[in-house]
């Protein structure tokens, strides 16, 4: 690699030259950024030679990013298929790239050619559609509401783990995937989902195995090839299309508000935004777009963090032990309700710490609308932005002995020794997760549940040679490559003794 140069951190110069503000605390160093006199950016690494050693197809796109990170600093510079990308690897920079920044960009490159399965949804939309959609759907996820649908979560959770038998074997998960459709079934559409499943699931499958495909030259015509991939999207989405569109016909004829997403969806109306003389209302696309990205996205991305949770603590005998004790006191054998989401505090670092280690979405990418200058150097427009959650949570700089697994690095004190945007599972700005608060809720309340009356053990046949790795599948979500197999034993019910 040619020598390189460092850019000061202050004074900067140029569009987007000022500090951010509040994104650090005082002891923590700011970012570092060197530009290759070659190029004139950031240094990264050479697409050829990856090519060439066929890295571009083999590569763990997680892994790929977490070394370039370690290798090249805080910013990188690199293509793929002349594709231009810039990775954003401190606190600091992901801030300015995801709020402060934020009116110089559009969606990421997957998003945008998701549009042909997700329509114009929260995860796909730009502004001002976006913004818009986004205010009808956040009464949803409000506070009360996200409460109401704690016993729902408990009694759902519950159910599942009543099925389980001592000494079993289980696929978590697979099971983790059908808990989430379920309460994501009945929280958001008020509906059993329980006919759909094998439909949701190869939709799901299928979507997931699209994020190569984005990336690849002329993308945009493969995608209309009777390609065997694109014909299993296609049959999945018209699946989908078949449940969505029968629930909101139904919903029209009988408009009562059932305290869910789709009523909110169809009772909204947008005073920000007038029609004919009255406030907007969402058209069945719109409806329905949002309705298939909360589908899609909303039990996805819980059922994986839930599995690698359970994974991590069927692996932590000593940890499993602390937030079984810490379930089994607040529940006491009766079914989680949302009145105990804030007792389970030691739940709720364990839960952290899993999406730290593996962030259901790994990375998050921005498209830049326009030409600007960025900290002294021309971004151009079309560049693809990547916030790597994978190599930002595994940064040594915030997190000593960034392998291991440790709850208690999200004590209140330890989270306020640590830049903000060192940890941002749900992403951060007017892009957030929608649905962090329910994720949060819907995670702790279902490791509780699973605890209280379950011992987790590793089944011998699944760590492949290790008892701490895990084979990880980078997809558009972070999933396990694999099954994840986990023993069960039960628990000694509270007030009895064990007998020997």
């Amino acid at each position: 690699m040619a020598s390189s140069q460092p850019i000061p951190s202050a004074p900067r110069t140029g569009a987007a030259a000022a500090p951010t503000k509040g994104t650090r605390p005082a002891d923590v160093s700011p970012p570092t950024i060197w530009i290759d006199p070659k190029t004139g950016m950031p240094p990264g690494p050479n697409f050829w030679p990856r090519l060439l050693r066929g890295e571009v197809f083999r590569s763990n796109g997680a892994e790929f990013m977490r070394s370039n990170a370690a290798e090249f600093g805080d910013l990188v510079y690199f293509q793929n298929f002349g594709i231009r990308i810039l990775q954003f690897n401190h606190p600091e920079l992901v801030h300015e790239m995801l709020v402060r920044d934020a009116h110089h960009h559009h969606r990421g490159l997957v998003m945008q050619r998701s549009r042909m399965v997700l329509g114009e949804g929260l995860l796909t939309s730009e502004e001002p559609l976006h913004m818009r959609q986004r205010r009808l759907a956040q009464p949803a996820f409000h506070r009360e509401r996200i409460a109401a649908y704690g016993a729902v979560i408990g009694d759902i959770a519950q159910r599942m783990t009543a099925q389980w038998t001592d000494g079993a074997v289980v696929e978590v998960h697979g099971e983790m995937l059908l808990l989430a459709l379920r309460i994501v079934g009945k929280t958001l559409f008020d509906t059993n989902v329980e006919q759909e499943v094998e439909s949701i699931a190869a939709a799901v499958d299928a979507f997931m195995g699209f994020l190569p495909l984005a990336f690849l030259p002329l993308s945009g015509l493969i995608q209309q090839l009777p390609l065997p991939l694109m014909r299993r999207i296609r049959r999945g989405q018209a699946r989908l299309d078949a449940l969505i569109y029968r629930m909101i016909a139904e919903r029209r004829a009988d408009p009562t508000d059932r305290g869910d997403l789709l009523s909110m969806l169809l009772a909204a109306r947008d005073e920000e935004s007038m029609e004919n003389g009255r406030a907007a209302q969402m058209t069945d696309q719109q409806v329905r777009d949002e309705c298939l990205t909360v589908l899609l996205a909303g039990h996805e991305t819980t059922a994986n963090a839930l599995t690698f949770a359970l994974w991590l603590l069927a692996s932590h005998p000593e940890i499993q032990e602390r937030a079984a004790t810490e379930a089994r006191q607040v529940l006491a054998g009766r079914s989680a309700t949302a009145d105990d989401y804030v007792q389970l505090p030691y739940l709720a670092q364990i839960f952290a710490e899993s999406m730290r280690l593996y962030p259901p979405v790994w990375v998050t990418a921005r498209t830049a609308a326009e030409d600007y200058v960025y900290r002294g150097f021309a971004v151009r427009r079309g560049t693809i932005l990547v916030a790597p959650q994978y190599a930002v949570h595994r940064d040594a700089r915030w997190y000593p002995d960034p392998d291991r697994f440790d709850p208690d690095r999200f004590t209140a004190a330890a989270k306020a020794a640590r830049p903000r945007l060192s940890y941002f599972p749900f992403a951060a700005g007017s892009r957030q997760c929608i649905g962090e608060g329910l994720a949060w809720m819907e995670g702790v309340l279902t490791l509780a549940t699973i605890l209280s009356d379950w011992e987790l053990l590793q089944a011998q046949d699944f760590a492949q040679g290790s008892a701490r790795l895990i084979a990880l599948r980078p997809a558009i979500s972070l999933r396990p490559a694999g099954p994840v197999r986990i023993a069960l034993r039960r628990r000694t019910p509270l007030g009895t003794s064990a007998s020997f």
